[in-house]
């Protein structure tokens, strides 16, 4: 979209915000929020059901992890060629069908694993990577805002999923809750794509040629230390965030508040999610994304080390998760955002497929470490202690990238 004519990015305001709404819901309701913050609700029944301890259920979410592991990368680099529209609507309906079938798993554990990593390699297509590159087609003065507006679908979720989910597995048992979950992406995000999911009319010369996206293949974003220092950085903060959000549930259990008062303060990181991706998408058009990000980090860092000494009261209880709400809601944005402006968008998916993958890997792991942990210890104190060092390092790694490429900056081109 051109943007020569408007320095404020309110023309690109005007004309993207059908894409804007449409991938809030695409996002919200795809495979990067409902599992994660579903499985918090559903962790206890299953483990119940089946015998299998804390940590094998939460092992689910690394083969989700594998799946997208796998997906993820195919999925950017099919829609460098092909586009997002196709991707995306494919992609949402594999996944409400994979999300339906969680609720047929038997006491096999290889089953319910394997179902899990099926459905995230269909739809990997629903995740941040396809919803990004739709934002930055249409966004470049306001690149940040329309992303972070874009992304609190996943907040939303993580306010709203809990309590959803407790309801129908209150109502029907886990089983439908899964079910309940596979409805959502199949009767919302899916028509609502179809209908609006649009590309923008392409920049052109005065001749009237395409002007191509200026940006590094993949192989020469790989061979720079900005693109390993950028995946290490956030590998370090999303092992932390995934731990702890799959961990609120039990942990307020296991100090004897019931299931209602875990689910309302678990719900409560959505919402600092919602705030995290505005005014972290705000805040990224005006400062430096390295700068923002190590400040962004250093909250997490604090939140843990109080809650790995007690925080017994659920009001610091609520506030340490907030802060690490507000930090995950923030990393989806500033990994994205990153990946645009030192790396650029002619192949966006592929680059930013790999970033994301290393992103992801570390939330998908987390949980299962975090849960075995508690077997091993009793408690969620040590991993507590290990994400506030993770937050920090990743704090430290990420202030060395330096200036974004000029050729990839609207400021500076």
């Amino acid at each position: 979209m051109a943007t020569g004519s408007d320095p404020t990015g309110a023309l690109e305001l005007r004309c993207g915000w059908r894409i804007i709404v449409v991938a809030i819901f695409g996002v919200g309701l795809g495979l990067s929020p409902l599992p994660i913050y579903s499985l918090g609700v559903f962790t206890k029944p299953i483990s119940e059901e089946f015998g299998w301890g804390r940590g094998q259920v939460q092992l689910m979410l690394t083969f989700f992890t594998i799946g997208s592991l796998i997906g993820t990368p195919i999925t950017g680099f099919i829609i460098d060629r092909i586009g997002v529209r196709r991707v995306v609507l494919f992609a949402t309906a594999g996944f409400a069908c994979g999300m339906a079938l969680l609720g047929l798993a038997t006491s096999s554990l290889f089953t319910f694993y394997g179902i899990s990593m099926l459905t995230a390699l269909l739809g990997a297509g629903t995740g941040p990577v396809a919803w990004s590159r739709a934002i930055f087609e249409w966004f470049r003065i306001r690149r940040g805002l329309g992303l972070g507006l874009a992304l609190t679908g996943t907040g939303l979720s993580a306010f709203l999923i809990p309590s959803y989910a407790t309801w129908v597995l209150t109502q029907s048992g886990w089983r439908m809750g899964y079910v309940g979950l596979a409805i959502l992406p199949l009767l919302i995000s899916l028509p609502l794509s179809y209908v609006f999911l649009r590309s923008p009319p392409k920049l052109t010369t005065p001749s009237g040629r395409d002007i191509p996206d200026a940006g590094m293949t993949l192989k020469v974003a790989m061979s720079g230390r900005q693109f390993w220092t950028t995946g290490l950085s956030f590998f370090l903060a999303s092992l932390g965030t995934g731990g702890v959000v799959t961990s609120v549930v039990p942990m307020l259990t296991d100090r004897g508040y019931d299931m209602k008062t875990a689910a309302m303060v678990s719900g409560l990181q959505g919402l600092a999610v919602v705030f995290g991706r505005v005014i972290t998408g705000y805040l990224l058009d005006r400062i430096w994304a390295p700068i923002l990000a190590a400040f962004i980090f250093a909250l997490p860092a604090v939140a843990c080390g109080v809650l790995s000494y007690g925080a017994d009261s659920v009001t610091i209880f609520t506030a340490c998760v907030i802060l690490v709400g507000f930090a995950g809601g923030a990393e989806f944005d500033m990994i994205a955002y990153i990946a645009g402006r030192y790396f650029g968008l002619r192949h966006f998916g592929a680059v930013y497929g790999v970033l994301y993958v290393i992103f992801v890997s570390a939330s998908g792991f987390a949980p299962a470490i975090f849960g075995q942990s508690y077997e091993m210890t009793g408690s969620y104190a040590l991993m507590l202690q290990v994400a506030a060092a993770c937050f920090l390092v990743g704090a430290g790694l990420i202030l060395t990238l330096g200036r974004y490429p000029a050729e990839f900056d609207p400021k500076r081109t």
